[in-house]
């Protein structure tokens, strides 16, 4: 397995509210992305990785129900996220989407709260949509941290020798179109120059938002 990651600011924003987290040797991988316009944005995505990272990295998965695992890793951040707002009122709406990867072999759990994408490139393509966005034309019905709770969507993949497994903030998707996506995931076998294409891709497109890719080639 071989990783690439990038994460820019872009052309606009005036700091960067995305948030990744890229562990190979425990194979995991999540990208978050702090919601705009809403306050401290890039506190909710870094809180929301810091939880992530306790659950998934520092502590051993119980690999005998990854779905459950990646759902309660989820909660627990939705739940950190909630509870750093709650102890500040300058923190108060904050919130972030996420989609995280779990990595098990030749097998792969994905789970996603928002609009924050993964997307599956099969050796042979074409590429194909992992996740289905939690909202649509800019409102989102789940987020973490928000005064709700969320029903995370959890889905596993096949990942087989060649495969390219993406995951983005929506300031790459918004900007790019998969047709783009799949040519400059092809264009490379290295998943770091590909997810530099991408992003750079997204800049040179207006780069109106952050951008943050993921990808990992089996």
């Amino acid at each position: 397995m071989q990783v690439g990651s990038r994460s820019e600011i872009g052309h606009v924003r005036k700091r960067n509210e995305d948030a990744l987290l890229v562990e190979p040797e425990v194979g995991v991988f999540a990208v978050a992305d702090g919601m705009g316009g809403h306050p401290a944005g890039d506190v909710a995505s870094a809180a929301a990785i810091r939880a992530l990272t306790a659950e998934l990295v520092d502590r051993a998965v119980d690999d005998t129900d990854p779905p459950a695992a990646l759902t309660a890793a989820l909660e627990g951040a939705h739940r950190a996220v909630r509870e750093e707002a709650a102890g500040d009122s300058a923190l108060t709406g904050m919130g972030t989407t996420v989609v995280v990867a779990l990595v098990r072999g030749d097998a792969t759990w994905v789970g996603h709260v928002g609009d924050s994408r993964a997307y599956l490139l099969p050796s042979g393509g074409p590429l194909r949509p992992v996740t289905r966005d939690h909202g649509a034309g800019g409102y989102l019905t789940q987020a973490l941290g928000l005064d709700r709770g969320i029903a995370p969507d959890v889905v596993r993949l096949q990942l087989g020798s060649g495969d390219r497994l993406l995951l983005c903030s929506d300031g790459l998707t918004n900007m790019v179109p998969d047709s783009v996506l799949q040519d400059l995931l092809q264009a490379s076998s290295d998943p770091q120059a590909a997810s530099d294409a991408l992003a750079e891709a997204a800049l040179a497109a207006g780069g109106i938002d952050n951008v943050t890719v993921v990808v990992v080639a089996a």
